[in-house]
């Protein structure tokens, strides 16, 4: 568990390694992506792929983010 001075822990490199590295850039939302997405959660607190996706769609956002 002794590391040489002056070398940092290996990291895992690219922004697709999970969390280790830090956070993904917070997604801003336009004011009509807000409401479309504000309305849809309203009616379904959790949607499911198909919803995500078709929200996705509308809105210009990644369905990973449509959470």
């Amino acid at each position: 568990h002794s590391l040489p001075a002056g070398e940092p822990r290996a990291r895992p490199a690219g922004p697709s390694s999970g969390r280790e590295g830090g956070r993904r850039k917070r997604t801003t939302f336009s004011k009509a992506q807000l409401e479309l997405l504000v309305r849809a959660f309203e009616k379904e607190p959790y949607p499911g792929i198909a919803l995500r996706e078709q929200l996705s769609g509308l809105t210009d956002i990644p369905e990973s983010r449509i959470q």
